[in-house]
Parts: C-alpha cells; structure tokens; sequence
C-alpha cells in the first residue's frame, strides 16, 4: 500500500491542494500595492497575501516568545539579585 509519504517520491509533480476562495475589501492604493508586489515577485496576488498572512503569525509567534523569555529573565534575574542580597547578608553577619 501507498502511504501519503511516499508520494513526493513516486509522483514527480506535486499533488495539488484544494483552495478556498477568501474576498477582502481593499482601496485602490492597497490594490496598486499588492499588483506591484505580485509582479516585482513573480507570483500571484493570492500567493502575496498567503505569504504576508503566514509571515506575520511568524512574527506574531516570535514576539510572544520573546516576550515570556523576557518574563522568564525578570524573574531569574529578581531570583539572582535575593541570592545575592541574602549572600551580602551572611557575608556581614561575619560568617
């Protein structure tokens, strides 16, 4: 039996995927915009918009990310600086 997997082997054209047809409103500076960038890149206006789309969860996803890395350093660094303070304190007390 064939699995899915298999498939980019055996095939030597891709499979194609099934499209939704998606309407936006856009004025006609948007829509100058989004012609130009279709044929500056070669491509397709919906191609434009899918990439747009799924470069800006990207950029969603790494602002999130970098927003708990920055939540996890405030906390390691307010835990580094009680470390220290309670070092300073034992250090005084002459031990």
């Amino acid at each position: 039996m064939i699995q899915p997997s298999m498939l980019k082997t055996i095939l030597p054209f891709q499979v194609p995927r099934i499209m939704k047809t998606v309407t936006i409103k856009a004025d006609a500076e948007f829509d100058a915009l989004l012609n130009r960038l279709a044929r500056r890149l070669s491509t397709t206006r919906s191609r434009v918009i899918r990439d747009a789309v799924r470069n800006y969860q990207q950029h969603l996803d790494r602002e999130a990310l970098r927003q708990r890395m920055r939540t996890a350093s405030l906390k390691t660094r307010k835990q580094a600086l009680d470390a220290s303070a309670d070092f300073d304190a034992a250090n005084a007390d002459g031990l």
